[in-house]
Order: C-alpha cells, then sequence, then structure tokens
C-alpha cells in the first residue's frame, strides 16, 4: 500500500522532530550524562512512515531530476541529506572535518566538432543525428552496411553477423530485438534481453571488426515514435565502448534503403515474421566525427556518525548504507525503450534506501549513547556506474578499515509486496540469519535469504574486504531502472518493516560484546535477486571486479576459491585483458562476454599478473 503524497518539502527538509532530536543530542552533551541509555524492543515504534515518506518524495522528485551522477541535482540531493545529518546533531565524518568524502568520476562533455556525412552530405546534430554517449571520442570513415538487430546470440540461434564482413566498415542496426511485442518470441517478447541495448550492440559490432556503429528505431513495433532527436544530456558519460556511436533519424536512414530498392519496413517484417536474419551492403560512404571529450567531476559520498558510549568498543563501526544516486535523464543503463530526456525519478532504486538510512540515523539521534560501538551512516554517490562511492570508501576510509565490525546495505527497500523480502550476505559470519529470524518474528516478513554477498549493490565493496555484510532488498520489478519509479509506488508501511528488522540488527551489532567473525562463502553463486548493479548474466565466473579502476582491462579486488576463476589459478590483483580470444578493455567488455557465454564452455582467459601475461582456462559454471 502507497502512503498518502504529502506536500513538497525543502532542499533544507527541516521538520520539528529533526530539531527536537538535535535538541536531545544537545542536552545530552550539556548534561553530561554517560549513562548508557538502554534501548527497549520496542525503541523501533519511533520509526515514522510519514517522515520515511517525506524523504523518498523529495528525492524522487521532478526537481532532483533523477539524481544523475556529475550533475547539479545530485549535489543537491547530497545538501539535503548532510543538511539531514546536521539538523540530527550527528558529527561529520566525510573529509577535513564534513559530512561529504569527495572522489572523481570521468564524465562526459559534448563537444562542437561532431559530424556525420553518408555519401558525402553533411547531417544536422540534433536533427538528424546524435553521437551516444558511450561513443568513442574519434572519426571514422568507411562503407556503410545493415547489420540487422546487430545481435549476435548462438543460444537463440540469432546471428546478424553470420556471413557478413564488417570489419574496417560502419554498421548500421535496428535497435530493440526481434518479435519484440512477441511473447513467444525465442527472445524474451515483451521483455527486452541484455542483447537489445545499445552498449551490448555497440560492443558486438567491434569485436566484429566494425569502426563505427548507427542506431535506428525499428519501424514496425514503434511506428509512432517519434522520430526527432532529442540531444544527449551533457551530463555525467559512461563507459567508452571503443566504436564511434550514434543514433539517426529512421526517415534519413530510410533513403540508404531505398536507394538498393528496398524499403526498411518491410526488411523487418521479413526478418520477425521469418525469424531469420537480414544483413546486406548498402552500398553508401560515411564518416563519423564524435567529439565527446571525458573530464573529470567531483561528487561525493555523504557520511555521519555517532560515537558508542563504551571506552572499548567506542573505536569500532557498524556502517549502515545505502546509495543516492540514480540515472538522472536517462542513459544506457535504462531499461526505457526511449529513455533519452526522460527523469528516472528512482524512487525505489534508491530514494527508498536513502531514505532508510535518513530514518534510522533520526532514530539513532534520540539514544546517542545507547550504542557501545559507534554508527556511521553513510549514503553513496556513482553506485549505477558500478560501485564507484563505496569502491572509493573502501580504498580510502575515514576510519580504519580495520575498525568496521559490519556493514549493513539498503538497495531498493520500497517496494515490498505480498510482505516478501530478501536478505543476502546472512552467511558472511554465523549468526546472522539467526538474527534475522528471531527479529522477524514480531516483524512478520516473508524473508528469503542469501548466504553469499557478491551480487547487486554497494555491500559488495566491504565484503571484497572480507566485512560482514547483510543487504536488505525487497525485489526487483517493471519499474526497475524506468521513469516510471515513482514515490506513489513506494510501500512506506513495508519499509518501515524493513527498517525495523534493520534496526534491530544494527543494536545487536553495536551492542554485542564480540564483534561479528568473518565468513568467506566460497562458491556462492550469485542470487537471481539481483539489485541496482546485477549483471544479468547466466554463467558464473567467480570474479569481484574494482569497479573504480580506470585500468585497461578489468581489475580483480577478489576471486572466490572455489569458482571456475579460483579453480583455474586466477586471484585477486589480477587484470583481465582477453576472454574467449576478444579483447577485454573494461567492465561492459566482460559482462558482455559473459551474456553470450554458455554454461560449460571452456573459456582461454588472459590476465595481466605483475605485468607479464598470464593465459589459463576456465569452465563457466551455471548461476544459481
Amino acid at each position: 500500500m502507497s502512503a498518502p503524497r504529502p506536500a513538497l518539502r525543502t532542499a533544507a527538509g527541516i521538520t520539528i522532530a529533526a530539531v527536537f532530536a538535535a535538541s536531545v543530542f544537545f542536552l545530552y552533551s550539556l548534561s553530561g550524562a554517560i549513562t548508557v541509555e538502554k534501548l527497549s524492543s520496542d525503541w523501533t515504534n519511533s520509526l515514522s512512515v510519514q517522515r520515511y515518506f517525506r524523504h523518498v518524495y523529495y528525492l524522487a522528485s521532478d526537481a532532483l531530476k533523477g539524481r544523475g551522477n556529475g550533475t547539479p541535482e545530485l549535489q543537491t540531493a547530497s545538501e539535503y541529506i548532510a543538511n539531514q545529518f546536521r539538523m540530527f546533531g550527528l558529527k561529520p565524518a566525510g573529509d577535513k572535518d564534513t559530512y561529504f568524502q569527495d572522489f572523481q568520476i570521468t564524465t562526459l562533455e559534448y563537444g562542437n566538432n561532431s559530424d556525420l556525412e553518408l555519401d558525402g552530405e553533411k547531417l544536422q546534430i540534433d536533427e538528424d543525428y546524435e553521437p551516444l554517449s558511450f561513443s568513442e571520442s574519434d572519426k571514422v570513415q568507411g562503407p556503410v552496411v545493415f547489420a540487422g538487430y546487430g545481435i549476435t546470440a548462438p543460444s537463440l540461434q540469432w546471428d546478424d553477423y553470420q556471413g557478413l564482413n564488417v570489419t574496417g566498415k560502419i554498421v548500421l542496426v535496428f535497435r530493440h530485438e526481434p518479435q519484440e511485442l512477441d511473447p513467444k518470441s525465442r527472445f524474451d517478447g515483451t521483455d527486452m534481453t541484455t542483447h537489445s541495448t545499445f552498449m551490448n550492440k555497440a560492443i558486438n559490432a567491434r569485436q566484429h571488426g566494425a569502426i563505427g556503429i548507427l542506431f535506428i528505431t525499428d519501424p514496425n513495433n514503434h511506428p509512432d515514435d517519434t522520430d526527432a532527436m532529442t540531444p544527449q544530456i551533457r551530463e555525467a558519460g559512461s563507459d567508452d565502448a571503443g566504436i564511434v556511436a550514434m543514433r539517426m533519424t529512421r526517415a534519413r536512414a530510410s533513403r540508404l534503403f531505398e536507394k538498393i530498392g528496398k524499403n526498411v519496413s518491410e526488411v523487418q517484417k521479413q526478418m520477425d515474421s521469418l525469424l531469420k536474419p537480414q544483413s546486406f551492403d548498402l552500398a553508401a560512404k560515411g564518416r563519423l566525427v564524435a567529439d565527446l571529450p571525458r573530464v573529470h567531476k567531483t561528487i561525493h559520498n555523504v557520511i555521519a556518525a555517532i560515537p558508542g558510549s563504551d571506552p572499548g568498543l567506542r573505536n569500532e563501526w557498524v556502517v549502515i548504507g545505502a546509495h543516492y544516486d540514480h540515472l538522472g535523464l536517462g542513459d544506457e543503463h535504462s531499461l526505457d525503450p526511449n529513455p533519452i530526456g526522460k527523469i528516472h525519478h528512482g524512487a525505489d532504486d534508491n530514494a527508498s534506501g536513502t531514505a532508510g538510512v535518513l530514518e534510522l540515523a533520526r532514530l539513532a539521534s534520540m539514544h546517542p549513547h545507547a550504542f557501545k560501538r559507534s554508527l556511521l551512516f553513510m549514503t553513496f554517490a556513482g553506485e549505477e556506474l558500478g560501485l564507484l562511492g563505496s569502491s572509493y570508501f573502501v580504498n580510502h576510509p575515514t576510519v580504519p578499515l580495520g575498525s568496521i565490525t559490519s556493514m549493513i546495505n539498503m538497495d531498493m527497500i520500497g517496494r515490498v509486496r505480498n510482505q516478501k523480502l530478501s536478505v543476502l550476505g546472512v552467511g558472511t559470519s554465523p549468526d546472522f540469519k539467526s538474527w534475522i529470524q528471531e527479529f522477524d518474528k514480531t516483524v512478520g516478513l516473508e524473508i528469503s535469504y542469501s548466504s553469499g554477498g557478491h551480487d547487486g549493490s554497494d555491500h559488495i565493496s566491504f565484503n571484497a574486504k572480507h566485512i560482514p555484510i547483510m543487504f536488505f532488498f525487497s525485489n526487483l520489478h517493471g519499474e526497475y531502472h524506468r521513469p516510471t519509479d515513482t514515490s506513489d509506488k513506494i510501500n512506506s508501511q513495508g519499509a518501515i518493516q524493513v527498517l525495523t528488522l534493520v534496526a534491530k540488527s544494527v543494536e545487536r551489532l553495536a551492542k554485542s560484546p564480540e564483534r561479528p567473525i568473518y565468513t568467506e562463502v566460497r562458491d556462492q553463486q550469485p542470487s537471481s535477486a539481483s539489485a541496482s548493479s546485477g549483471s544479468g548474466y547466466k554463467v558464473y565466473f567467480g570474479s569481484v571486479p574494482n569497479f573504480g579502476s580506470e585500468v585497461k582491462g578489468v581489475l580483480f579486488d577478489d576471486v572466490h576459491a572455489d569458482s571456475p576463476a579460483g579453480k583455474a589459478g586466477l586471484k585477486g590483483g589480477d587484470i583481465l585483458v582477453e576472454f574467449g580470444g576478444k579483447s577485454i578493455q573494461n567492465l561492459e567488455d566482460f559482462t558482455f562476454a559473459l551474456n553470450t557465454s554458455k554454461v560449460g564452455d571452456v573459456v582461454s582467459v588472459v590476465v595481466q599478473r605483475n605485468g607479464q601475461p598470464l593465459k589459463v582456462n576456465v569452465t563457466l559454471k551455471a548461476r544459481q
């Protein structure tokens, strides 16, 4: 059930209750009271549905434009969170006695020199075409060929590149995938597969030897789509796909088909009806220039602390975290068919988790002397770009990393349906599962458990450092990574049930005499319930990538000992540079390689170890 929508709050978000909380904290300090206040089992009754929802509503409002990384709106969100921490009376725990931990991301800017010419005719940017955010910044020219949907999927008996030589050429491809609206399709029908994404099609084209790729919207499944260009938002960029990539209007591309006696709609109709690719030379020459310089921007983790009351334990920390960034006005991570320019509100992903951190921080601030260990409340930026904020923190911690006893992560906790909840990572310490089972007796959720912490969100960064973690997640839904993930769909009462479990876990972690023991979950294959950064591939490799690394290839933070990669001898610190004979330039390449692999494949893998190449064979297993 969704909570009623309140009036929109200001960026400061100051409430009477928040001022009262800060006053209580201040009075404690003045009085010098050091008596540890015992928290009753009912202290979670102070959790507020209304306060929780106000945070979600503001963070997911139109005014914050989806909180894209590198945008002014993400900065506004960070200031809102810091103001809440300040009003609750929490201590700054970021850089230089502030609430902010700064780190840099690589972002995209649009230069003025992009160009597209077809057969010598110059097209108009933002009218006939637009460079895509993941394009390589380069200039290329060569023959133009049509490569159908641009998909190579052996498991689905489909390959648009079969018999087509595209080396040194520019490919033109349809967006989406065959039989998109047919629920009986060998693809997923109305639910797109990973083969349909811009990025995967660009990588596939590059790996077949293409130097450029042009996308057009397929006409039959999207006849009423506006064909007008929506200028790409000049915001945070993304990984460079290693190929010049542009989107152009269907009307302009149709001329290329007509010149060789073909009709673009008929071509698609035959492909979909016969389920047989059609690829051919368009007898045209193209020149593509993408002027897309990458620059660095500073964004922030927002961190606040409540010091512990026990002198012997206050130097140990319990982390309560969530990411607050989202997709802004749409990017290649969106699952909307036409995402660019639309606000991706990110109410569940992850205003819901951020609001949870704020509500727990408010609740804990009312009992500032009740926790023996110190509490670290943390909201991360850069998660949607690949766990960048949490990865930065664990490699540049503002408290000694060895003093962090545990980390609780909340990502997408706002859509509890039928009382179902997933809690991952309960195997990273022996008592975690029994604790949650005990706490749930008074909450009444139907919980599914996963032992490992190798999937989904920012807890991965902590688990890779052998810190016990728990990840609370109310599961995926149809609005995930779409503009329709709005606050009116949030089940605030369900989120409060989740926060009750989290609050009880925090209390147990902060008051137990012994810190939790870390247990490595070996050969733990990622669950099917993955959150914001879930990969979606169906084979299991077993590495934990370093999401913040800018090396060419994929740096492994860790490799699970009993995984396919571990059994082949790969280790943390290795840099993956080749997979199955294909060059791996970044994490997107690696994800694509896994997406196009099959269970049981024996894959030749090359890594750099201590500056030297090492070649091994890895036998891929099934994800479970």
